[in-house]
């Protein structure tokens, strides 16, 4: 299906939106099924209009799923932009990151879009989140900095200094209750602290815990999954690091507040996990088969929405 820059409804009587529908479906799970094939949605966002929006990495599309079901597809004008990762902007737009496009999207909830592109070619720029400062931060994997954008396209890049071949690959970044921003580096093993000026501290993990979602815990705290291990973790704004075991062959991904708890994607178990600020566990499926559930978020309906890249579906969680 060739799809123009304007917007795609998909009809209700077009996806499955009850779990009983599905065979092999979880009780308390809906999933809407995307109509193009191997869109790969990877993450997902409450929008300003109260709405799911997300992020289909390889169809390039940015999409919102409505109530009853209806999804809206916007096409980015980049050809092959691989959004990746999306968040609402303090001034009522969604921002997104183009991680093959190498630029930094913006677009408002009516599907005019504003590309901002990174003037170093290779920055490949990942996660993406508002600061303090009411600025888009985000990260560049492989450029190994961390970007800010205002609001009016002025950028202010931050390398990240390290000794090659080890390099941090930031992966996912979260402003801290201390008003600065944190981040996972992927490839070092590290947590990195940085102010809105720049100043950098490093806090290293245990070898081989290739951090990526990060998110700030109802307790105050940051939490971080550990991809490469079985572990999620937590630091305190002074560095204090504490590690959770989230049981075997597991895989957490990217991890989000919900409800006054943890939630996390596992890839390891297909599932996705509850877990308390204490350590405790629980993990839920959403179905049979793989699905590669990779994005959260907590939704203003007070469920949790999953992005399921390989299934291609958007899931909602009640919690």
């Amino acid at each position: 299906m060739k799809l123009g820059r304007g917007l795609l409804v998909l009809t209700l009587a077009s996806l499955l939106t009850a779990a009983c529908d599905w065979p092999g479906a979880v009780a308390g799970v809906q999933q809407f099924a995307l109509r193009t094939k191997d869109s790969e949605p990877v993450r997902i966002t409450p929008g300003p209009d109260h709405q799911m929006w997300f992020t289909e990495f390889t169809a390039g599309r940015i999409d919102t799923v409505r109530p009853g079901g209806k999804i809206q597809e916007y096409t980015v004008p980049t050809t092959r932009p691989g959004p990746y990762d999306i968040v609402t902007g303090s001034d009522g737009n969604l921002w997104f990151t183009e991680f093959a496009g190498n630029k930094i999207g913006r677009m408002t909830p009516t599907g005019t879009f504003r590309e901002y592109p990174l003037p170093n070619a290779t920055s490949g720029p990942y996660g993406i989140t508002v600061g303090p400062d009411q600025a888009i931060w985000f990260a560049e994997q492989r450029g190994n900095r961390i970007g800010r954008l205002t609001l009016d396209g002025h950028l202010t890049e931050f390398a990240i200094p390290y000794v090659a071949p080890l390099a941090p690959k930031p992966y996912g970044l979260v402003a801290g209750p201390d008003g600065n921003m944190w981040f996972s580096e992927e490839g070092s093993a590290k947590i990195g602290e940085m102010t809105p000026t720049g100043g950098l501290t490093e806090f290293r993990l245990p070898a081989g815990s290739a951090p990526e979602g990060i998110a700030l815990g109802p307790d105050g705290n940051v939490w971080f999954t550990e991809h490469g291990t079985t572990k999620v973790g937590s630091i305190t704004p002074a560095g204090a690091v504490h590690e959770y075991s989230v049981g075997k062959d597991s895989s957490p991904k990217n991890i989000i507040t919900a409800g006054g708890s943890l939630w996390f994607t596992d890839l390891g178990t297909n599932k996705v996990g509850r877990l308390t600020t204490t350590g405790r566990v629980t993990e839920r499926g959403v179905g049979g088969g793989y699905r590669q559930v990779e994005g959260l978020a907590a939704g203003p309906d007070g469920a949790v929405w999953l992005a399921e890249t390989h299934a291609n579906k958007i899931a909602r969680l009640t919690t």
